[in-house]
Parts: C-alpha cells; sequence; structure tokens
C-alpha cells in the first residue's frame, strides 16, 4: 500500500549511520510520515503529491543522526556561558544550603539564640538558595523551532528533555541536602540521633515519588 512512499522515506535515509540508534529513530520517523501522508490524500492530493508532502515534512535528516547534541541547537559560545553559569549557581545554592546548617547550629547551640529566630533564619536562606535555582533553571535558553517539520520538532523535543533532566537533577541535590540539614537540626535540638536516621529512608520514598512524577510528565 506505501510501496512507493516506503521507496521515497528510503533514499531520503540511504546515508545515515548504521547504528541501532539511527534504525529506531527512523522506524519512528515512518510513522509520522504515514500520517503525513494519509492526510494529504484526505485533503484530496494525487499519490505523488502527498509523498511529496510528506517526504518535505521531515525536513534535514542529516541533522538527525550527527549524534545530536544539545550544543548543535545553540550557538556554542552561549551554551559554554550557560554551563559555567550553571555551575556557579548550583555550587553556590548547595553551598547556602550547607552554611544554613552551620549557622543555626552556631546561633542555637552556641549563642543560645530563640528557637523561633534560629528557625527563621533557616527557611530564610533556604528559601534564597531555592530561589536562585528556580529562576536560573526559568532563564535556560530554550529552543523554538523554525519550521513545521520532523526535524525541528525533535530538536525543540530534545532541548525540553534536557531541561527536565537537569531540573530533575537539581531537585534531587536540593532535596538531599535539606534532608541532612533536618536530620542535624533535629538530632541536636531534641537529641534523638537514634531515631532521626528515619528521615533518610522518607527521602528515599520522595526521591522516587519525583522521579515517578517527571516519568508520568514524559
Amino acid at each position: 500500500m506505501y510501496e512507493n512512499l516506503r521507496e521515497s522515506f528510503n533514499s531520503v535515509f540511504e546515508d545515515i549511520p548504521k547504528t541501532k540508534a539511527a534504525k529506531e529513530l527512523k522506524d519512528e520517523l515512518w510513522g509520522n510520515v504515514i500520517e503525513r501522508y494519509n492526510d494529504s490524500k484526505n485533503e484530496g492530493k494525487t499519490e505523488q503529491e502527498a509523498i511529496d508532502n510528506a517526504i518535505d515534512g521531515i525536513g534535514d535528516v542529516d541533522e538527525l543522526f550527527k549524534g545530536l547534541e544539545i550544543e548543535d541547537m545553540f550557538d556554542r559560545s552561549s551554551m559554554d556561558k550557560y554551563r559555567k553559569k550553571h555551575a556557579l549557581v548550583l555550587t553556590g545554592a548547595i553551598g547556602t544550603y550547607i552554611l544554613s546548617i552551620v549557622v543555626t547550629i552556631l546561633l542555637s547551640e552556641v549563642f543560645q539564640v530563640n528557637e523561633n529566630i534560629v528557625g527563621c533564619v533557616l527557611i530564610l536562606m533556604c528559601g534564597i538558595a531555592t530561589c536562585v535555582l528556580v529562576y536560573h533553571h526559568s532563564s535556560r535558553p530554550r529552543y523554538v523551532k523554525q519550521e513545521d517539520t520532523v526535524v525541528e520538532e525533535f530538536k525543540e523535543w530534545k532541548s525540553s528533555s534536557v531541561k527536565e533532566r537537569q531540573i530533575q537533577s537539581s531537585i534531587k541535590s536540593v532535596m538531599w541536602t535539606l534532608i541532612v540539614a533536618i536530620y542535624i537540626i533535629i538530632s541536636f535540638v531534641f537529641n534523638i540521633w537514634a531515631y532521626s536516621w528515619v528521615i533518610f529512608i522518607i527521602g528515599a520514598a520522595v526521591e522516587r515519588i519525583i522521579v515517578l512524577v517527571f516519568q508520568l510528565k514524559e
């Protein structure tokens, strides 16, 4: 039924890498091409017009099989700057979380500051670090497709996918830093070292929930 379409489709992919990943991507694209072909036929176009429309809708195939990385989508110098900025912001945020533990212990154990004030200082420091992380990830460069082709849709999807993985990684880093902070604070304040370790089990469960949420979204 799709012999002529398949022939034109295969001719486009003659020079693609002979790898499993490339074959899987080609198979996925084939389904998209069939949909475009059927849509064109339903609109009353001839078979050749439908084939041409479906094949043209793929876009520049070579870009899909050049080991497509996120750097290919943006200016490389801009991505290098963002990568350095990302490392700096993440390091600073985690450092603030760790510093909040030290400040909390000093205020409560050394200077005997009121517990409510200590709690406010802890929340303020953690809140600032969290807001910085959220703003940083929200300002990350986002790829906007240039035309309505499969290649551009793939680039847009890949950009979004990479961004979500980075957000997920940052959330986990922040979460475990906070868990350690809460563990130390609770153990010091209430002297329940024998039981406070349970928070790590709760943290592991929360981490799985975070992963599941991202998987369901994807």
